[in-house]
């Protein structure tokens, strides 16, 4: 059916020119133009009524360049309707006409030449021929997704040269003309995913000299070609998700030297497409998710100047980044490396000359230990993703600069990155574990909120206490001498603590304790403090695959030839310590004319280990089992100071001989805690011990006056207890012996033998009056 598109009113109406017949009929060609122009003018001003359930109101409208408008809006979406309404206004700018049953249009669109937006989404249109869009010249958005179209003719979208948007996705097209979009000069956008396309022709984009956008992913396609998109010069947008892609011809993107963003999502890319990305200078934003690549290569994203972000997420498959993976990227900002299941190692030079970028995330990997090195080439790095990676902690230790408190690196999510391994460092973050080499300073930092304020002091693993008014000892070299007038230890606002000159002896837990008049909390950290130069080795034998396990988790060459040992206070409570330790490599001399890779080092087993501990009110000394690495002290007192010394007597694994086992003696002071954090104890060390005494004098007291009261009821007991056992027997029938203790006692007693019994005793009354008393041996009891 043809239909015609009815204009303005004015063009309808008899011009000045045709008014040649006279006066009368000028007068009445100008009568009859003035009144088709008021005729006109009241047209306008009619508010025409809104179809039965729609709604219509001026709402916000924004145009493909986001610029914002107010657009008279007609909402018919999700009404069951058949057909479109046909009272829509001539002045409607925006139709929803989504999640209808609606099938095809006739007349009813003609007349909204206004039209800039039309949704009719969710429907049930077979052919774009059956929706009256001829007359829509001034629509610029428009919605077909969901319908059931299966072909795309020729030249059906030609009426529409003010179209900048066409979304026609997740329909069933797998046809469509070479000149099917002609006329659609202003398209920026094109939205044909999702259908079942299987190939893509480029004389397609011939009549899309605009575009800049283009989806073409889910589509069953059998493979690109070479210039597929030679046509869309001006393309800066490219998705080629999910349709099955093995490999990339090298000049399929030739001509796209605009493209910015490019998205090989859910493909079957076994290896990243380098040639073809290689003629792309201008790509800014590159997507290999859920590819099964396995390796990342030197040179895959070699020219790739202006890269900035790149996604490696969710590859199956993938096993390792190889050296140089990322090298030449200068402009790359964001580098995505996340759940990839296999992914356990990653170059230490992996990320050399990245000098621009700012964020790094590589959760959910298989990774246990990555290179110090890896941060240093970083710069530039402000916020990195580890965490659900079965991280070791012990081999990290060249990154305490980058993840100490004096860093401006952020650790995302650091509440779960959790350490894996080893076991005495399992479910510790990872922030909390942290590793510095010797001679660098420490910024420890502790935040609370309170009402009152609280106030800040540390307890460091000697059990020295460190605030702002009392410091710790000073740093002292090997050689006794001062190296500097600082305090070794010091506390800074709001509860920081500043180690000066960490040295391996600082190794420990460190706890902050936070406290004003209503009471107080705690929180402790663990630092380890590497010899210079001990970390760097140790972590390049990991990572080349010989990974220690168990039994040789020491046998580095890197590491010292001797062990020392390092007792923690683990868990510090009032009335007792928990102790933990462990033996640590450390750098020791060298036999003559023996190299550092040369010299194994053993990792010492456990012989016997006993603890000392020593107070002028306590001095003892036990024995700890072999294996255990953890100790409790109790029956302690709060706020009390105590010498604790650990003695470990050791032998090297049989596959080394030694002459004479090793013994390790570790010290360390230790301060109970307050017995209630509520009020600051200010009393003097002897006026505690004197209240204690005065407290244990009338605990002795009560216990004295309690064993006269019961010392007296039982001497009346015994009096009052003069008959016989026989006697007692008889009237306690309320407790059978027979089944207090079976059957140790046998008691056979007959009503005769109670009658018997009775008289004996009235008997024996009469004899004790006349001075003789026997002894009755008739009866026997069996206890």
């Amino acid at each position: 059916m043809n239909v015609a598109c009815l204009g303005p009113l004015t063009s309808f109406l008899a011009s000045p020119a045709q008014c040649t017949m006279g006066p009368v009929l000028v007068l009445v060609c100008v009568l009859s133009l003035a009144t088709g122009r008021a005729v006109l003018g009241g047209f306008k001003d009619m508010a025409a009524p809104c179809p039965v359930q729609c709604v219509c109101e001026t709402r916000p409208w924004y145009t493909p360049q986001s610029l914002y408008h107010q657009a008279k809006t007609v909402d018919c979406n999700e009404l069951h309707l058949h057909q479109v309404p046909a009272n829509v206004s001539s002045d409607t700018q925006v139709l929803l006409l989504q999640s209808n049953n609606i099938s095809s249009v006739t007349s009813e669109l003609q007349n909204l030449t206004n039209l800039t937006e039309l949704d009719l989404s969710q429907n049930h249109f077979t052919q774009v021929s059956s929706m009256g869009l001829s007359c829509l010249v001034y629509l610029v958005t428009l919605y077909l997704e969901e319908n059931h179209i299966e072909e795309l003719e020729d030249f059906s979208l030609r009426n529409l040269s003010s179209l900048e948007e066409l979304y026609i996705n997740h329909n069933r097209i797998s046809s469509i003309g070479p000149r099917a979009f002609a006329g659609l000069t202003n398209l920026l956008r094109l939205h044909l995913n999702s259908n079942r396309l299987v190939a893509i022709d480029s004389r397609w984009f011939k009549s899309l000299p605009s575009l800049e956008i283009l989806m073409i992913g889910e589509n069953p396609i059998l493979g690109l070609e070479e210039k597929n998109f030679l046509p869309l010069s001006r393309l800066h947008s490219l998705v080629l998700a999910g349709i099955g892609l093995t490999s990339v011809p090298s000049a399929a993107f030739l001509g796209l030297e605009d493209l910015e963003s490019l998205s090989f999502f859910d493909n079957r890319l076994r290896s990243v497409p380098r040639d073809a990305l290689s003629v792309l200078p201008n790509l800014k934003f590159l997507d290999l998710n859920r590819n099964p690549i396995t390796q990342i290569q030197q040179g895959d994203f070699q020219n790739l100047q202006h890269l900035e972000e790149l996604s490696l997420n969710n590859m199956e498959e993938l096993l390792m980044v190889e050296q140089a993976a990322f090298h030449n990227l200068p402009e790359i900002t964001k580098l995505d490396l996340c759940n990839n299941p296999q992914l356990s190692y990653i170059d230490p030079r992996a990320f050399s000359d990245l000098s621009s970028i700012r964020s790094l995330l590589l959760s959910n990997n298989q990774l246990s230990f990555l290179s110090g090195h890896l941060l240093f080439s970083l710069p530039t790095l402000e916020e990195l993703s580890l965490h659900s990676n079965p991280l070791r902690c012990d081999c990290l230790s060249s990154w305490g600069p980058h993840l100490g408190n004096q860093s401006h690196l952020k650790l995302l999510d650091a509440s779960v990155t959790l350490c894996s391994s080893p076991s005495h460092l399992t479910g510790q973050q990872l922030q909390d574990v942290v590793a510095m080499s010797a001679g660098q300073p420490i910024t420890l930092k502790c935040w609370a909120d309170a009402d009152p304020s609280p106030q800040f002091y540390w307890v460091t693993p000697t059990g020295d206490k460190v605030s702002s008014e009392v410091m710790a000892a000073a740093i002292v070299s090997e050689e006794g001498h001062d190296l500097s007038r600082k305090m070794k230890h010091r506390v800074s606002e709001p509860g920081a603590l500043v180690i000066e000159h960490a040295e391996p002896s600082d190794t420990g837990v460190y706890t902050c304790v936070a406290w004003n008049s209503d009471g107080a909390d705690t929180k402790s950290i663990s630092v380890f403090v590497d010899s210079p130069g001990s970390g760097g080795q140790w972590s390049e034998k990991v990572q080349q695959g010989t990974e220690p396990n168990g039994e040789h988790a020491w046998t580095s060459n890197s590491l010292s030839r001797a062990a020392s040992l390092v007792v923690l206070a683990k868990v510090v409570h009032a009335q007792s310590v928990v102790l933990e330790w462990k033996l640590y490599p450390s750098t020791g001399q060298l036999l003559e004319g023996q190299n550092q890779q040369d010299a194994p080092l053993t990792l010492p087993w456990w012989a016997s280990a006993s603890v000392h501990i020593d107070n002028p009110q306590i001095s003892y000394t036990t024995k700890v089992p072999v294996d255990v690495q953890e100790y409790n002290l109790t029956h302690l007192l709060p706020a009390t100071e105590y010498h604790v010394c650990l003695t470990v007597s050791s032998f090297p694994p049989p596959s080394t001989a030694s002459p004479s086992s090793p013994v390790h003696t570790s010290c360390l002071n230790i301060t109970t805690k307050e017995a209630s954090f509520s009020v600051e104890l200010v009393a003097s060390r002897r006026s505690g011990v004197a209240l204690a005494a005065v407290m244990g004098s009338m605990f002795a007291l009560s216990l004295m006056a309690l064993l006269v009261v019961y010392m007296g009821r039982r001497v009346r007991q015994h009096k009052s207890c003069g008959h016989s056992l026989k006697t007692y027997m008889k009237h306690a029938t309320s407790i059978p012996l027979n089944e207090l203790y079976p059957p140790l006692i046998t008691l056979w007693e007959s009503e005769a033998d109670k009658e018997k019994d009775d008289k004996e005793e009235e008997g024996r009354e009469w004899e004790g009056e006349g001075g003789g008393s026997q002894i009755d041996t008739t009866k026997t009891y069996m206890w």
